[in-house]
């Protein structure tokens, strides 16, 4: 069986989650009173949170391995969307994932 690279769009969509999941305050829904009933939004641990860091930082890699222009583009924006908190992506990505050369 062959393994199909991920579209650009879809890994960008991975990132856009992964970036909550990884943002203070963070929650994820639980359903206590069973399916189809009002979620009930529950904060994500630390241990959740890191999980979800190391797949962001992955994410972004995969991204620019499939579409290196289009992850420059989109960090470029991100960086400069003072509402994204750039500042803690910048500071826990750059290490960690370089951004492509052009």
């Amino acid at each position: 069986m062959s393994h199909l690279p991920r579209t650009s769009q879809t890994i960008a969509r991975t990132v856009q989650d992964l970036l909550a999941a990884t943002s203070a305050g963070a929650v994820r829904n639980t359903y206590p009173n069973g399916p189809g009933t009002r979620p009930v939004p529950v904060a994500l641990t630390p241990d959740e949170r890191a999980v979800a860091e190391l797949q962001l930082a992955d994410a972004l890699q995969e991204w620019g391995d499939v579409d290196p222009v289009g992850r420059t583009m989109w960090e470029t924006a991100f960086l400069q969307d003072a509402e994204a908190n750039p500042e803690a992506y910048a500071t826990r990505h750059h290490r960690a994932v370089p951004t492509p050369a052009h």
